[in-house]
């Protein structure tokens, strides 16, 4: 599934790529995350 945090969303810059986006949360294909939530890889 995919993710997108409501900050990103709000700034992505075609429109179009956001109406994709908004039809995939919609659909249950993606969903909104926290923007304060970061992901965190493990190192070393």
């Amino acid at each position: 599934m995919k993710e997108i945090s409501q900050e990103t969303l709000d700034h992505i810059p075609d429109p179009i790529a956001k109406l994709v986006w908004e039809k995939w949360i919609a659909e249950g294909k993606s969903r909104l995350i926290p923007s304060e939530v970061k992901k965190c890889t493990a190192s070393g």
